[in-house]
């Protein structure tokens, strides 16, 4: 996957992810998506590296048979 920017907002992870803005909030709270407050404490900004590090974690590894 190819993301066109270093930082991301909620409303650009809920696309990427596709889902509601209320649960990206539930995964940062919940410690399972990285992402701060900027400068002035109003936006939450999701690095890229934060949202493919999640995806990545969703993989499923299902034994060999």
């Amino acid at each position: 996957m190819i993301i066109n920017k270093t930082t991301l907002t909620i409303q650009d992870a809920q696309y990427i992810l596709g889902s509601s803005a209320y649960n990206v909030y539930k995964l940062i709270h919940e410690g399972k998506l990285y992402a701060y407050k900027d400068a002035g404490g109003k936006m939450w900004k999701i690095p890229e590296q934060a949202i493919l590090d999640y995806l990545n974690s969703l993989k499923v590894i299902y034994p060999q048979r």
